[in-house]
């Protein structure tokens, strides 16, 4: 079935996130020792992770403002292109230090400044293809969800973030059914294509025997009048044209992968960091099959949160850790 083609797609594109992740992660370590990971960890309290969470209930206040007194695209163009740039600038930065066998002095020393130019030339270059090609909107969304997970991985104690991620599902369940101000971001930006979603956008000719009376005549007084070209050839065949959207958001790639990346930091090796993404996965498809049953907008991050809590208890059972 169509929902079922689309959730498949999204789920690969969440492993691609989580996986492609460690990888970067694995380049960054590799020789790392452990002062060095845990000098790279600017947040490691309560505090700490408080004020992200601010800043991110500050800054959506703000895109609000802007989409209710800004009704054009350039300015969002701009806000994409920022964040791309820089949540990208990492990746590439990582990437080229790898080929030039000099990661760690990179990213924890001084830095190279070869690398450097690399990683803004190819930041650049991508803010630049997203603007000239529409249609690389999930894979500029994957970059930059890689980005962001791996910074805020490197960037966060493996408690506070869990801690982190449980403040952010609550306010996810608060902006998502309650402000429901998450629902008017998502659509602003899934109708400018924005970079901050990734997305399946399908259209599936279903024979009309195959819904109910009261079925067909909803569609037809819905999209009849709207069906042109091969859409209304198929109509006039006894075929009914059925749209199917899925998004996700790029922050619901991100967080995981950073409790995934911060989970490195306890022992070094990345064992906790598969149980984690496994509870993600396990938190996603729950998150698929609510969304297939009631059909409405969903926050995504309690249950990817619900998922994380089993990976971690698994592991704690398995291996006898302590955090």
């Amino acid at each position: 079935m169509i929902e079922t083609r689309q959730i498949l797609q999204i789920l690969v594109m969440f492993l691609i996130v989580q996986f492609f992740g460690l990888l970067l992660a694995s380049m960054l370590f590799s020789g790392a020792t452990y002062q060095q990971v845990m000098s790279a960890q600017v947040v490691s309290s309560a505090t700490g992770v408080l004020f992200y969470a601010i800043y991110i209930v500050v800054v959506a206040a703000a895109l609000m403002l802007i989409l209710k007194v800004y009704k054009g695209d350039k300015l969002f163009i701009l806000i994409e292109g920022g964040v791309v740039f820089l949540a990208s600038f990492f990746v590439f930065l990582i990437i080229s230090g790898e080929i030039t066998s000099s990661t760690l002095f990179t990213v924890f020393g001084a830095g190279i400044t070869t690398n450097f130019i690399i990683g803004v030339a190819a930041a650049l270059a991508l803010v630049v293809a997203k603007n000239r090609w529409q249609y690389l909107r999930n894979s500029v969304a994957i970059i930059a969800s890689i980005g962001v997970g791996v910074v805020l991985g490197i960037s966060f104690g493996f408690a506070v973030s869990l801690l982190f991620m449980a403040i952010i599902a609550v306010y996810d369940f608060i902006a998502v059914f309650i402000t429901k101000h998450m629902v008017t971001m998502a659509k602003a930006m899934s109708s400018r294509n924005l970079a901050f979603l990734i997305g399946v956008n399908e259209i599936e000719a279903i024979p009309k025997s195959e819904f109910t009376s009261s079925q067909v005549k909803e569609f037809e007084k819905e999209a009849k009048g709207q069906l042109k070209g091969t859409a209304k050839r198929l109509y006039m065949q006894g075929m009914l044209p059925i749209a199917a959207r899925v998004e996700l958001g790029t922050g619901d790639l991100a967080i995981p992968l950073m409790v995934a990346v911060s989970a490195y930091s306890l022992n070094l090796n990345f064992t906790l960091s598969f149980f984690v993404i496994g509870g993600a996965v396990f938190g996603l498809i729950l998150t698929t099959f609510i969304l297939r049953r009631y059909k409405r907008a969903l926050p995504a991050i309690p249950p990817l949160l619900f998922g994380v809590f089993v990976g971690v208890i698994a592991y704690m059972l398995i291996f006898g850790l302590r955090i």
